[in-house]
């Protein structure tokens, strides 16, 4: 890798500057956590095996 930096190029900064920077659409965004059915289908595992678990320890030998 070079060391030294180089200027910036007043034309690529100049066209930077004219391109439009509105806010992306909700489509163009990702989905947050993997959307909110993995989160759901997770959540809902978790607990039942949670609850299959706290079964399993409860009954008697």
């Amino acid at each position: 890798m070079p060391s030294e930096e180089l200027p910036p190029d007043p034309e690529a900064l100049e066209m930077w500057r004219n391109l439009p920077h509105n806010k992306p659409s909700r489509q163009a965004l990702p989905p947050v956590m993997g959307g909110s059915r993995l989160v759901a289908g997770l959540l809902l595992m978790m607990l039942i095996l949670t609850f299959i678990a706290l079964l399993a320890q409860a009954a008697p030998p």
